[in-house]
């Protein structure tokens, strides 16, 4: 899995698109290439087709091949590269192949990674140890327990290396838990754990206060969970969203007739007590978040001890430095 994961980071960082660290964008610098068809195993020193300029030198190319002075003709004073002999030149250049009609000299860009081999081989590790985890842990049932562990590599490439990192995680995660446990386990991934990690660690590269995190990434989790219920809806073939909407019409209903009502539910009450309910369950399960993630992150390297940036009430409530051992 891990294999996996870093080939298809290394998918990904080929793609030119502009890199984002710490909320920061950054030009991809690229390079221009002059090369012709069957010499790219010369040596490029030799050759001198590597310009890290976007416009051609003299003589590099696009004229006629002149076998009486061993070079080009570019129509400029004593030839491209012409050469004394057809050997070396003063410089040392070895003289160039002949172009035929098919093998004329072209101009490709190569763009570099924009993410270190170091970091990617990192994100890499992250990523499938989170499609690992989330794959047994629903295999075996036992997903409730580890449900604070699955947004936790996402946010630790965020805090580490940047947006651009995380994303990768979340990316190759996602791809891997497709080949491994379908789409429908992965796209739950997504909605329930990957969009909100993406969301806190964005948030906390950009330094904000929890009184902006702790409302947006529950939204976004509480999104994610009727995504997921529609999605699952759609690859069961089954109306899941009508089963949600059933029992809690059967819920408020028996309310109802524990307190002596004598009306019957509607369906728009039915509908505010359901998303009311996702609601609340979305802030105290990202509260808790919080809370962990205070904790946890301190003890690892490479990150801010106040990532999170956890208000002063909080750090002395969990004991966390200044307030608790450590000071």
């Amino acid at each position: 899995a891990a294999m996996v994961a870093h080939a298809a980071l290394r998918v990904l960082a080929a793609c030119p698109h502009r890199a984002t660290r710490g909320g920061v964008g950054r030009p991809v610098r690229t390079a221009v290439r002059w090369t012709t068809r069957g010499t790219e195993g010369l040596d490029e020193r030799k050759n001198n087709t590597w310009m890290p300029s976007s416009a051609p030198r003299a003589g590099a190319g696009y004229g006629e091949y002149s076998a009486a002075s061993g070079g080009f003709d570019d129509g400029t004073s004593g030839g491209g590269y012409a050469t004394s002999g057809g050997g070396y030149d003063t410089a040392g250049n070895a003289p160039p192949v002949a172009p035929s009609k098919e093998n004329r000299t072209r101009r490709t860009t190569t763009t570099p990674d924009v993410l270190p081999v170091s970091v990617l081989v990192e994100c890499a590790m992250l990523a499938a140890l989170t499609g690992l985890l989330f794959h047994l842990s629903t295999l075996f049932r036992v997903d409730a327990w580890f449900g604070a562990l699955f947004p936790l590599p996402v946010v630790i490439a965020a805090a580490r290396h940047g947006n651009d990192a995380a994303g990768r995680v979340a990316i190759v995660t996602t791809l891997l838990l497709f080949i491994l446990s379908g789409p429908l386990r992965a796209a739950n991934y997504v909605f329930l754990h990957g969009a909100m990690a993406l969301s806190l660690g964005s948030m906390w590269n950009k330094r904000r206060s929890w009184w902006i995190t702790v409302p947006v990434s529950a939204l976004v989790r509480s999104l994610g969970i009727f995504a997921s219920l529609a999605f699952s809806s759609l690859v069961l073939r089954e109306n899941v969203m009508k089963l949600l909407v059933t029992q809690m019409f059967g819920l408020l209903d028996q309310i109802s007739a524990n307190v002596g009502a004598t009306f019957a539910p509607t369906m728009s009450a039915v509908w505010g007590c359901a998303i009311f309910f996702v609601l609340l369950n979305s802030l105290s399960y990202v509260g808790i978040l919080h809370a962990v993630y205070a904790i946890v992150l301190r003890a690892i390297a490479g990150v801010d001890p106040d990532y999170v940036n956890a208000p002063d009430r909080v750090k002395k409530i969990l004991g966390v430095p200044p307030y608790g051992t450590g000071r």
